[in-house]
């Protein structure tokens, strides 16, 4: 026999790319996120991440790794940048700061011993 109780729907919500290329547009979805109870937000990578990790692998076949390091840290600080424009407050910039590091310094390292 069929339940026919009536469901609270999910929605997933996905953003990533120019969605998420600057820190006012990130700030553009909090109401989106904050409107509805039953949302699942799923976070891509910001505008241009994707085409500058395939150019420092790209780099990385061709064993320039000097390239692939600046390339690297090019990218880090422009995510460190965000940061800086993002949070207000410096629980929360040390907070995303620990994350940006958590993410490149692994790639740093690799690129160090590569």
């Amino acid at each position: 026999m069929l339940n026919l109780k009536k469901q609270k729907l999910m929605e997933v919500l996905k953003f990533g790319g120019t969605s998420l290329g600057t820190p006012e547009k990130m700030r553009s979805l909090i109401e989106l996120i904050t409107d509805n109870e039953n949302v699942i937000v799923v976070l891509s990578a910001m505008a241009g991440t994707t085409d500058s990790l395939v150019d420092i692998t790209n780099y990385l076949s061709k064993n320039n790794k000097d390239t692939a390091r600046e390339l690297t840290f090019a990218l880090e600080q422009k995510y460190k940048q965000v940061v800086q424009q993002l949070f207000k407050t410096k629980e929360y910039k040390n907070k995303a700061m620990g994350m940006v590091y958590s993410h490149f310094n692994p790639i740093l390292m690799f690129l160090n011993g590569f």
